[in-house]
């Protein structure tokens, strides 16, 4: 499912290393006294922050993709695997081509001159977007940041039903997962407009 897919999250490493950075430093910031150590937390958790946004960047980055009406291609699966379109309709659009590629070849037509030829009459004819980028819809922050709240909704419940689950690491990674859910949805916000305003460009 697009909202619960974990496949979609680009650079996983990144913000994994942001997550546990982050909490890693407010649960030493919790337990440790913080007039000894506040500078080094403190940029712990602009690190944290950081990498989030830097995460954030790189996987809006990753998921645009070129309209294939703007990008060259020298064979035809490299043209097929790029359209944004059905696995049925990649299929036929496929055999279309592979078709005249074929009869060209029978006339005595070069096959590399062939498949230029046909690649182009399909971006003429063909594709009707006009949008230089393909933007990405980005449900899976949503239905992950939903994960991430449920989590978050279960250690509080939890903490109110028995004292083991109220400890600081409890505590701590119950903010965690909150500021991360957060951040989800802010991605997704700002994914957005991003992709509003490539559109309009």
């Amino acid at each position: 499912m697009e909202y619960f897919s974990l496949k979609q999250i680009s650079f996983k490493l990144i913000l994994i290393v942001s997550a546990l950075l982050f909490f890693i430093c407010y649960y030493l910031d919790s337990v440790i006294d913080p007039s000894k150590t506040e500078f080094i937390f403190v940029v712990g958790y602009m690190f944290a922050i950081m990498l989030a946004a830097f995460w954030s960047i790189l996987n809006y980055i990753d998921h645009l993709r070129i309209n294939p009406l703007y990008k060259t291609y020298h064979s035809i699966d490299e043209f097929i695997n790029d359209l944004s379109v059905s696995i049925d309709e990649k299929n036929e659009i496929e055999t279309m081509m592979i078709d005249y590629v074929s009869d060209q070849k029978k006339l005595g037509k070069d096959e590399d001159q062939a498949i230029k030829e046909i690649i182009q009459q399909f971006k003429r004819g063909e594709l009707t977007e006009k949008d230089v980028f393909f933007v990405h819809v980005h449900k899976y922050l949503l239905g992950l940041g939903m994960i991430l709240l449920l989590v978050t909704a279960v250690i509080y419940l939890l903490g109110v039903l028995s004292p083991i689950f109220q400890s600081k690491f409890f505590i701590v990674l119950e903010i965690t997962t909150f500021c991360f859910a957060l951040g989800f949805y802010l991605s997704f916000f700002m994914y957005n407009i991003l992709n509003k305003i490539l559109i309009r460009k």
